[in-house]
C-alpha cells in the first residue's frame, strides 16, 4: 500500500517540470531561429543578387560606346559593391541577334570575367537561349548572368551556393552593344 501511494505521489508531482522542458525545449527553437535567420539571409543574397544583375543590365543597354576587358572587369567590381559580397562573383555579357527567316538567335559576342564561367562560343547558345523572350527580326538583345557565391553565417556548408541570375535587356540608344576589336 505504500509502494503504491509512494508511485501515485510520484506521478501527480511536477516539480521540476518546467526545469526539465526547457532543457528539452530551447536546443530546438534556437535551431529553429537560426535556421529561419540563414533562410532569411540566403533570400535577401539572391535578392540582391536580382536587383544588381537587373542594374548592370541596364546600365549597358545605355552604353553607346564600344565596351572592352578593362570596362567589363570594372563592372564585376560594381557588381562586388552591389551585391555586398565577400565572396567571388561572376559575370558573364552576350549580344544575341535573332534571324526570323531561320527562327535562331546568334551570337554576336560574349565575354565572361571569370574562366570558371567561360564566355559563350557560337555551338553553346542553348545555356541561355531558354531565357531569350520573343524578339522582333533582326534585333539584338544583351544577356547578362551572374553568379554569387553564398556561404551561410554558420558557415555549415562545405562548398559555397551559386546564385545565378540571367536578366535579358534590349539596347537602349544603339541598335546594338558593341565589343572593341
Amino acid at each position: 500500500m505504500k509502494l503504491r501511494n509512494q508511485i501515485k505521489r510520484f506521478a501527480n508531482n511536477t516539480y521540476g517540470s518546467i526545469s526539465i522542458e526547457a532543457v528539452l525545449v530551447i536546443p530546438i527553437l534556437l535551431w529553429a531561429f537560426l535556421g529561419l535567420f540563414i533562410l532569411f539571409d540566403a533570400f535577401h543574397a539572391k535578392a540582391t543578387n536580382i536587383k544588381a544583375a537587373a542594374s548592370i543590365s541596364d546600365l549597358l543597354s545605355r552604353e553607346t560606346n564600344e565596351i572592352n576587358i578593362a570596362y567589363m572587369d570594372g563592372l564585376n567590381d560594381v557588381l562586388d559593391f552591389l551585391t555586398h559580397s565577400p565572396h567571388d562573383t561572376i559575370m558573364r555579357v552576350s549580344v544575341v541577334r535573332y534571324d526570323a527567316a531561320d527562327d535562331e538567335h546568334t551570337l554576336v559576342w560574349s565575354h565572361s570575367t571569370s574562366a570558371g564561367k567561360p564566355a559563350i562560343a557560337g555551338g553553346s547558345m542553348g545555356l541561355i537561349e531558354p531565357h531569350i523572350p520573343a524578339m522582333a527580326d533582326a534585333s539584338t538583345s544583351i544577356v547578362v548572368e551572374t553568379w554569387m557565391a553564398y556561404i551561410p553565417f554558420l558557415n555549415i556548408a562545405i562548398e559555397p551556393m551559386w546564385f545565378q541570375t540571367v536578366t535579358v535587356t534590349s539596347p537602349r540608344f544603339a541598335p546594338q552593344l558593341n565589343w572593341e576589336t
